[in-house]
This record gives structure tokens, C-alpha cells and sequence, in this order.
């Protein structure tokens, strides 16, 4: 019964529902069977990751202990008691969210030809549309419906429908959202998995008609059109500044997950531009990270993910925000995944204590671990190099080079672009270490080395070595 799909929905429910279910299991009107009942006690009263009270004979004890072992009854019991909590979540759903309630409300009056209460439920659905906040395609979607149903009550009643316009209008600026949403979402995904080939259909013209017509007023519209741009156009940096200005109303007007996939394209253009040395993009990209923590946008069930944490900090620290990464690896790292947490923490602080010259405390912080993460690893590992090579423990800064040339050498799972990266660090810290600092041809030799090796992590670090020595 572990693998069943009751002991996993079971399982996600939360004390309220579990509350909620008990009284919907005692109502005659969705349950007449005791047996439904106490399967549905035993499973949320009892730890679902035991597999020993997971086994079917020992959950029957609790439904007929006084019975042998019926398996047929056991699993009409099981089937009983999914379908009662499917239909509770159902009808939870649907009332969770007025506007669905009478959307479907108004489809039961005009099945029933009941004129009057259709115009009342179908009033009182745009009203709930109107005082909602969210104005994303979901919005989108249900005026389309509720444009449907009044084009049926016109076509039954009257033989003609008066709303067609209205019914057009609202139908393709839900399908205008939604392409955009998800072709956002396809060309995004294959900027990460590069074997990802999408078919993006009649985006082109789509696109095209969007500039003849006055719709990306729409937010769904919009906002989504312009994130899609960020991407298709990196270089026209207009794009952006009207996304930026758009996802400030972002956490009012979409929901919780749309709003994080907005400002996440925000962030990775930011990241882009600032990778290319774009350092005022750098500043901004710490704005949004801010914006996003504090406001809560970036968390997800009040966790924040350790790429979104360490980014973070990093941001900062680009920035020269010193103070905030100190306070915000303080205020959040309780929400971190409490088995990643102390390791993050201090990765994180030993970075604010490297970029602060506080060498002693960032090298105890940065040898206390080894890191899972292969680019976390790399990273802690590049700031003892630079730690040993300012404090000019030499032989220190020569072993550790040559470990990390055997490890990027084994670790295949590492992309590509950040491997050769960190190879050619490698490469040019090597010559650094055998460079004659009181050579003048050899630094410019070494700095036009710096500045044509491409992709090449800390260069102004080793920028910084040769100006100094």
C-alpha cells in the first residue's frame, strides 16, 4: 500500500484538510461506509514514511480486527476512501475561487433554463472578476468562459448571440497570454538544455500582429511578451527596462508562481549582461534579488533554494553591499533546506569575510567543508587560492592549483563553458605564480594574456596581482 496513490495524496494533506476531511467522511451525502472512515484515521494518524504500517494486513486491524484478511475488501476500502478525498479537493478547488464557483454556477442555470438566476450568477461572477486583483491568463480564461455562456443564453434564448465581439476579443487575448507564457517558457528551457528543439508555431505572427493592435496593455500580455524579448533580443536593453517596470505590480497582479518566473527572466538577463561586465547590471540585479527575497517572491513554500541564496550574496558583495549579505544570510538562512544550511551559511559568510579582507576568518569558514556541489566546490576552492596568493603562502597556492586541475579533469558532469572557464584560471594562475614582479615586459605580456584569455573567471582579481606587484 506504500505506492499506492491514496498513501501519497493522504500523506500531502495538510492538518486543516485532514480536519475538514473527517467531518466531509461523516456526511451521509459523500460517504456512507464506517470502513472509509477509519482506513482514513489510521493512514493520518500514523507516520507515512513506516513502511510496517503501510502494509495492508495491518491497516485491515484497524478497519475489522475482529475479521480475517479480506484483500478484495481491503482494496474496494482504499478505492472508496481516494475517490471521497479527490472529490473533496475538487470541490475545495472549485470553491476556493468565487469566480469558478459561479462561472460554473451559470452553465447549471442555462442547463436548467433558469433566466433569472443565470443573469444573477453570471452578474455576480463579473463581479468577483473585477474586485479580484490577479489579472493573469487564468483572469483571461475565465472571462472567455463567462463570454461563452452569455453567447449560449443569447443563442438559446433569442436565436441570435449579441456578444460574438466581446466573445473574440476575450478568447484571443487568453490565447495571446498563454502563447507567449509558454513560448517564454520553451525558448528558456532550451537556453539550459541546448537538445531541447521546440516548435514554436504561429509565435512569428503572433508577435507581428501584437505590434498592430493595442493589447499589451493586457498585463498577462505584456508582461510575458516583453520577458520573451529578453531572451530573442538580448542586445535591445529596452526590452528589459519595460519588463523591470512591469514585474513591480508583478506579486499583485499574478500569482505566486507566475510572479518568481518573472522576475527569475529579470534576474538571468541581469546575470547575462553582467557576465559581459555590464557592472550597472550587476546593481540591478542585487535591486531584484532584494526586492524578491524581502518581498517574498523568490521563496517557494517558504524555502529559498541555495543557487537563489548564494546568487544572492554574491550580488551584494559585487555590489559592495556588505552589510545586507551579512544581514540577509542572518534573516534567511532558516529558510534553506535544513539538511544544506549549515554548509551554505557558512560558505556564504566566508565569501563576506574574503571580499571584507578578513582572510583568517573566511580560510576557518572555507576548510571546515566539503562541498556537494560541484560549482560551490570550485568557487570555495578559487577563494583559498586567492586567500593563499595575498597571504604569499605560495607553495599552499601551487598544491591547491594542481588539485583543482585534477578535479575539474575527473568531474565530466560540470558543463562545458564553466570547466574551460576555470581551466584557463588555472592556466594564467599558474603563469601569475611565475611571473617577475619587477619585470615590466612580462606584466604587459601577462595582463594582454588576461585580457584576451576568453571565458576567464577573476580577472580582475589577477588584474589586480599585477597592478600591485
Amino acid at each position: 500500500m506504500q505506492k499506492s496513490v491514496l498513501v501519497e495524496i493522504t500523506s500531502s494533506l495538510t492538518r486543516k484538510e485532514i480536519r475538514d476531511l473527517h467531518k466531509w467522511l461523516q456526511s451521509p451525502a459523500h460517504n456512507q461506509r464506517s470502513d472509509v472512515i477509519q482506513l482514513f484515521d489510521y493512514l493520518t494518524k500514523n507516520p507515512s514514511n513506516d513502511e510496517a504500517f503501510l502494509e495492508k494486513e495491518r491497516a485491515w486491524n484497524a478497519i475489522a480486527p475482529k475479521e480475517p484478511y479480506d484483500d478484495a475488501r481491503m482494496r474496494q476500502v482504499m478505492y472508496f476512501l481516494l475517490k471521497s478525498i479527490e472529490q473533496f479537493l475538487i470541490f475545495n478547488d472549485v470553491t476556493a475561487d468565487p469566480v469558478q464557483g459561479q462561472i460554473a454556477l451559470t452553465k447549471i442555470y442555462l442547463q436548467r433554463k433558469l433566466d433569472k438566476s443565470y443573469r444573477q450568477a453570471s452578474r455576480l461572477a463579473r463581479e468577483y472578476m473585477a474586485k479580484q486583483p490577479l489579472r493573469n491568463s487564468r483572469y483571461l480564461l475565465q472571462k472567455t468562459l463567462l463570454e461563452l455562456e452569455e453567447n449560449n443564453y443569447w443563442d438559446t434564448s433569442q436565436n441570435v448571440a449579441y456578444n460574438l465581439q466581446e466573445t473574440s476579443d476575450a478568447l484571443e487575448k487568453w490565447f495571446l497570454a498563454e502563447k507567449l507564457r509558454i513560448s517564454y517558457a520553451m525558448w528558456a528551457h532550451q537556453k539550459v538544455y541546448q537538445t531541447a528543439n521546440y516548435d514554436t508555431g504561429m509565435l512569428e505572427s503572433n508577435l507581428q500582429y501584437l505590434n498592430t493592435r493595442d493589447l499589451l496593455n493586457e498585463p498577462a500580455i505584456g508582461i510575458f511578451y516583453y520577458a520573451y524579448l529578453t531572451i530573442l533580443e538580448p542586445t535591445e536593453e529596452k526590452h528589459f527596462d519595460k519588463l523591470v517596470d512591469l514585474i513591480e505590480d508583478a506579486s499583485k497582479l499574478f500569482n505566486h508562481t507566475e510572479a518568481r518566473t518573472l522576475y527569475v527572466a529579470a534576474i538571468n538577463y541581469c546575470i547575462l549582461k553582467g557576465n559581459q561586465g555590464r557592472l550597472d547590471f550587476t546593481r540591478r540585479l542585487f535591486v531584484l534579488y532584494r526586492t524578491g527575497l524581502e518581498d517574498g517572491i523568490l521563496l517557494d513554500n517558504n524555502l529559498v533554494s541555495k543557487y537563489t541564496f548564494v546568487n544572492a550574496v554574491g550580488a551584494a558583495l559585487r555590489t559592495g553591499e556588505y552589510g545586507w549579505a551579512e544581514q540577509f544570510i542572518e534573516q534567511f538562512q532558516h529558510h534553506l533546506e535544513e539538511k544544506e544550511q549549515q554548509s551554505i551559511v557558512n560558505f556564504n559568510l566566508s565569501r563576506v569575510y574574503f571580499e571584507k579582507g578578513d582572510y583568517n576568518q573566511a580560510q576557518r569558514l572555507l576548510t571546515r567543508f566539503e562541498y556537494d556541489d560541484m560549482l560551490f566546490n570550485i568557487i570555495a576552492k578559487t577563494m583559498l587560492l586567492k586567500i593563499y596568493y595575498e597571504q604569499s603562502e605560495l607553495d599552499a597556492f601551487e598544491s591547491l592549483l594542481e588539485s583543482m586541475r585534477i578535479y575539474l579533469q575527473r568531474k565530466e558532469a560540470l558543463d562545458a563553458t564553466r570547466k574551460t572557464a576555470y581551466k584557463n584560471m588555472i592556466s594564467v594562475m599558474k603563469k601569475l605564480l611565475n611571473l617577475n614582479p619587477y619585470s615590466n615586459a612580462q606584466k604587459e605580456k601577462f595582463k594582454t594574456l588576461i585580457a584576451t584569455t576568453n571565458p576567464l573567471p577573476e580577472r580582475e582579481w589577477l588584474l589586480k596581482q599585477v597592478g600591485e606587484r
